[in-house]
Order: structure tokens, then sequence, then C-alpha cells
């Protein structure tokens, strides 16, 4: 039995293995057929392609935050990747290299980003309490209160209510 599991692990290995090079020469036959069709391609076509793309111009990350050209905008929806933390300092002012970068009042910063990290923790927990107990009664929590569980007959995520059931 352990025979036949060991070669049945390496089998799987070998499948695994033979797989993944066979991706990886597909993908590079797929780019030289791309490559020997741009070769083909007339050279005002490509220019007016390129020209399309107007890689010259800036990219907006929002509203009134341009950023770098030589990219191509693609708007997905906001709730695909959720963060609670803006990884991106905006500073007001000019942008000449020149210009100093303006001070942050960091005690005060600091204060404020433990703060809302600290009422972040209480929230998820509280969260996670509510999802519990609902599932354990069966979606009857906070009825007292007007607020569902969060969950549907179905199980699913329904959100809160605000008690005009």
């Amino acid at each position: 039995v352990y025979l036949l599991n060991l070669l049945v692990a390496q089998l799987a290995g070998a499948y695994s293995s033979t797989s993944e090079d066979m991706m990886g020469f597909a993908r590079l036959k797929r780019g030289a057929k791309v490559v020997e069709a741009l070769g083909l391609t007339p050279r005002a076509l490509w220019e007016a392609f390129v020209q399309a793309l107007d890689l010259d111009s800036p990219l907006s990350f929002c509203e009134g935050d341009v950023g770098m050209p030589g990219g191509l905008e693609v708007m997905e929806p906001a709730s695909i990747d959720r963060t609670n933390v803006d990884t991106i300092q905006r500073f007001g002012g000019t942008t000449t290299p020149e210009a100093p970068w303006p001070e942050e009042d960091s005690a005060m910063a600091d204060d404020v980003k433990d703060r809302l990290d600290r009422i972040e923790v209480v929230m998820q927990r509280m969260a996670k309490k509510l999802d519990k107990a609902a599932r354990r009664v069966g979606g009857k929590v906070g009825s007292t209160l007007g607020i569902t569980s969060g969950r549907d007959s179905a199980g699913s995520p329904s959100g809160v209510s605000d008690g005009g059931e």
C-alpha cells in the first residue's frame, strides 16, 4: 500500500511538472505568433494604433489626482479588492522637485490612527460575534433592536436592516 501511494504521488508530481512546462511552451508559441503578426503589420497602421493608445497623457488615479503617463486605465469595481488603509499619501501644492515635502504632525496622526485601528478591531470582533450568534439562533439575533443577523433565509449575506421589516 505504501509503495502504491508513493507511485501515485510520483505520477501526480510528474504530471504537474509536465503540465506547467506544456503551458509555458504554449505561451512562448503564442508570443512568437504575435511577434510574427506584428512584423507583417504596415508601419502606418501600427503607428496609428500606438497614437490611439495615448500613452503620453497622464493617468488619473482619482478626482484631481493625476498620475504618471505611459499606461492604460482600466476601471474595476471597488469591491474587488477591499482595503481599509490608503497607501497613497497625498499632499497639496506644487510638484516641483525643489519644493520640500510638507511636515506631518506625526504624534497627532499616530494617535488618531491608533484610535481608529482600535475601533476597527472592536467592530470586526462585534461582527464576528453577531454572525456566530446568528448562525446559532437561526437568524433571529437582534430582532428586538430591529437589526437582522446579516443573513437571509437562504443563509447568504443580506446586510443590516433599519428595523422597518
